[in-house]
């Protein structure tokens, strides 16, 4: 028979990651090895208190159904991580538990927009705010965030962009791709427009943890004042305890908000997995400085690639103050992302993520990810020099 996808898939592009991520399977098929800077998933194992505590559920028999929206435990440990590493307060009713934050993204888009509803996406994002929306018939906006304005918002390009369809606002930060941090000053202008305007903030702080200089203050946009009955928060286990296989994030909202995502996720999931729930538990409430230990590992690896691509003469980057990537300019290459990442593979074996994955304030640029050994981030700072001193 002839198969026809239905019609909300229409509009739902595939990845632009996709060409890289199959370049590199068809080169390792060929057993040849690749230079890879592309993955957002921390080289790192799982820390051993995550997983015995996984291996403790499993030998007690937690392995049956939880409630849809999380265990208790879990909820309550979440409460916790967020008063005190956030200064939020919220309680185990107004939390609910996803398999991964990218559900989590799902849910809360899902639960809130209607067909015709606007929603404004920074440019560059991570891809999948890109496309969530157009599953539930949402019209997308993008604002930029542009390197030459340290990634920080235009705050009279948002206002220009919005109108009575208007519902939600969306802030990733710490960013991917960029590794840009709102500021303080950015998100209280974001807040006095949502507040304006009346308009719900989707925030996703999944490397919240990994922030790397004294002075830079991580604000959580729901903190602050107003802002909390209008703000959904999302954040997960993926990336600060490398836990990217686990598939455990959760929701942060007002009780009206979680109620209506809490029957989503039913019907979506039936819960998280349950033994995973409870390594989630250990995670939160047992740190025994692993998540740190990876902090201060990132911040080398940051430094370094800060300093080696700002040496180069057709390279350069700012430094990220969060998150673990790069998002380095090649403007003066002469060549579009789409060229460069090509270029780089065929010749040289280096895989790097065209900016364009991202948006199209992402043409000039790319990102190459520091979640891999400090052994291979100095390979490819080889072969970066090497591209240079050609062009």
């Amino acid at each position: 028979m002839e198969f026809k996808q239905a019609h909300r898939l229409a509009n739902l592009h595939v990845s632009g990651t996709r060409g890289v991520f199959g370049k590199c399977a068809e080169l390792a098929a060929q057993g040849i090895p690749v230079t890879a800077l592309t993955l957002g998933q921390p080289d790192f194992d799982t820390p051993q208190y995550i997983i015995d505590a996984c291996k403790k559920a499993l030998d007690e028999g937690k392995t049956r159904y939880t409630d849809g929206s999380g265990i208790q435990e879990l909820k309550e440990a979440v409460c916790q991580k967020l008063e005190k590493e956030n200064g939020l307060h919220y309680t185990p009713s107004e939390i609910s538990v996803t398999t991964g934050v990218a559900q989590g993204m799902f849910v809360a888009l899902l639960s809130t927009l209607n067909p015709g509803d606007e929603v404004l996406v920074p440019d560059p994002v991570y891809l999948t705010y890109s496309e969530i929306p157009n599953i539930a018939g949402a019209v997308i906006k993008k604002y930029d965030l542009l390197e030459e304005n340290d990634y920080q918002v235009d705050v009279d390009q948002i206002r220009s962009l919005i109108t009575d369809k208007t519902k939600m606002l969306v802030i990733v930060s710490p960013s991917n791709p960029t590794g840009g941090v709102l500021s303080r000053a950015s998100l209280e202008a974001i807040a006095a427009i949502a507040r304006e305007h009346d308009l719900l903030v989707l925030s996703d702080e999944i490397y919240d943890r990994f922030v790397y200089d004294d002075e830079q203050e991580l604000v959580s946009i729901a903190s602050l004042p107003g802002m909390k009955e209008r703000s959904i928060v999302l954040n997960g286990f993926s990336k600060s305890m490398a836990m990217t296989g686990w598939r455990l994030g959760y929701i942060a909202a007002p009780e009206n908000m979680i109620e209506p995502m809490n029957r989503l996720s039913f019907y979506m999931t039936a819960g998280a997995t349950t033994f995973v729930q409870y390594a989630g538990v250990a995670g939160l409430l047992e740190e025994d400085g692993s998540i740190e230990r990876m902090r201060q590992e990132f911040k080398r690896r940051r430094d370094y690639l800060v300093e080696e691509i700002n040496k180069m003469q057709h390279f350069s980057c700012k430094k990220p103050e969060g998150a673990f990537y790069i998002f380095m300019n090649i403007k003066k290459s002469g060549m579009t992302a789409d060229e460069f990442c090509a270029y780089a593979i065929d010749k040289y074996r280096l895989a790097t993520i065209p900016g364009t994955a991202f948006g199209r304030n992402g043409e000039g640029y790319v990102r190459l990810s520091y979640a891999s050994s400090m052994e291979v981030l100095q390979k490819a700072i080889s072969i970066l020099h090497q591209i240079d001193q050609e062009l």
